[in-house]
């Protein structure tokens, strides 16, 4: 199960949609070249594994060239141990910004209906306000309340205690359920009926 520890905000919502492509992209550019400067560190310590030992137990006497020497190596080791660890905590940071991404991006694909038309249009291709309004057919407030709506539905989905899976097979329930043969009539599902769907997932 994943544990969902980032919170999110509106602002965070439009900027992850607007730019998904972009973001991940950059990750994994990201990703790739930290995982190159953890090979030639990884290689820099064992080219430094290879060299012949020094007597590091002249360190504590003495000041000579050979007490030095055996000062630079031990501050060498830490050095490439330290960018080593520095190095994959920045590839964990990554990895964890991607996962947001992701989740929040399956949570914006749950929508449906005209809050999901509006959102694409808004944030992902980037159609100018009064444009989308307009499509819509909707007047200022109503069409407000849906976009409003929305955003709050990502953000208590991306925010809920369901794992990606759960949110993803939890809209293809609503899907069935919307296009059930037979049922003519539009069905639209509040964010508390996909919670519950979700909740009774995990709890099977």
């Amino acid at each position: 199960m994943e544990s969902n520890m980032m919170k999110v905000d509106s602002e965070k919502i439009k900027e992850v949609l607007r730019h998904h492509n972009e973001l991940t992209q950059q990750i994994h550019n990201q990703v790739i070249d930290i995982r190159k400067k953890i090979d030639e560190v990884e290689q820099q310590s064992l080219e430094m594994a290879s060299y012949p030992k020094i007597d590091l137990s002249a360190t504590g006497s003495g000041s000579g060239i050979h007490k030095d020497l055996a000062d630079v190596y031990l501050n060498y080791q830490r050095l490439v141990k330290t960018q080593e660890r520095e190095l994959t905590d920045e590839m964990l940071t990554l990895i964890a910004s991607a996962r947001g991404i992701h989740r929040l991006y399956l949570c914006f694909q749950s929508l449906s209906g005209d809050e999901y038309n509006i959102i694409y249009q808004l944030y992902v291709q980037g159609k100018l306000y009064k444009a989308v309004e307009e499509e819509t057919g909707l007047n200022h407030r109503r069409f407000e309340e849906k976009r409003k709506q929305a955003i709050r539905d990502i953000q208590q989905l991306y925010e809920s205690d369901l794992t990606n899976a759960q949110i993803v097979s939890r809209h293809k329930k609503i899907i069935n359920k919307e296009i059930k043969p037979g049922n003519e009539e539009y069905q639209q599902m509040t964010l508390t009926d996909i919670l519950n769907i979700g909740n009774g997932e995990k709890d099977g």
